[in-house]
């Protein structure tokens, strides 16, 4: 069974930051381990021919910031606050010592990275492997498996996310997301608003089986 690090991470005073603010990111280098306790942040990566890809966004006790524990920074890498956020943090120097204290707080978060590659893994091969119009009703699913809630007519509730940010998870342009949103919603696979995106997971995966309707791929 994985064990979770916040069982064994020290209580710390926690911080509120308003929605849209860039915890870390390039200039204003990360040097802290933080755990979300309300509200999600965006993980976004710079590419090196320029552009931004969300890795992931992590909800209310997820951990962020990893990369201040290994030997190398990640400029390439910002967090900023999806919502407004309340969150916890622990410098390296505290990370490690409580680990000496308490040495299943390193199986933990060796656990919790070897996690996070392998999910990250997934997603690279997946965009590798299909087309625009399955990326998007993939990380869908994905996204409600990881960020929502089931309401009462089985649909997944995901809380408002843009379709720019939709666009950096699935790596293409707003405009194509807002194309393949609409054509989903037409076919009464999700609907949305400005508060949330409602996904209902059956209907969804049975379009990603073979045979789907060539009207998914006119994009």
């Amino acid at each position: 069974m994985a064990e979770d690090p916040l069982t064994y991470l020290s209580r710390k005073p926690a911080q509120d930051v308003p929605k849209g603010t860039v915890i870390y990111g390039r200039g204003s280098p990360n040097e802290q381990l933080h755990v979300v306790i309300k509200g999600r942040v965006s993980i976004t990566h710079e590419a090196a021919g320029g552009g931004h890809t969300v890795g992931r966004i992590v909800r209310a006790d997820g951990l962020f910031g990893e990369s201040v524990l290994g030997r190398k920074s990640m400029p390439s890498e910002s967090a900023v606050a999806l919502d407004d956020v309340t969150m916890m943090s622990w410098t390296r120097d505290e990370v490690e010592r409580q680990i000496e204290r308490e040495p299943r707080l390193g199986l933990a978060l060796c656990q919790t990275l070897a996690r996070q590659g392998l999910e990250l893994q997934k997603r690279i091969e997946s965009m590798a492997v299909y087309k625009t119009p399955e990326r998007v009703m993939l990380a869908l699913l994905e996204l409600a498996g990881e960020l929502g809630a089931e309401i009462p007519d089985g649909a997944v509730r995901i809380p408002s996310l843009t379709h720019n940010t939709l666009a950096e998870y699935v790596g293409t342009s707003r405009e194509v997301v807002t194309f393949q949103m609409n054509r989903l919603r037409r076919l009464g696979l999700i609907r949305y608003s400005r508060q949330f995106i409602d996904v209902y997971p059956e209907p969804l995966r049975e379009a990603l089986k073979p045979g789907e309707s060539a009207e998914a791929h006119s994009v």
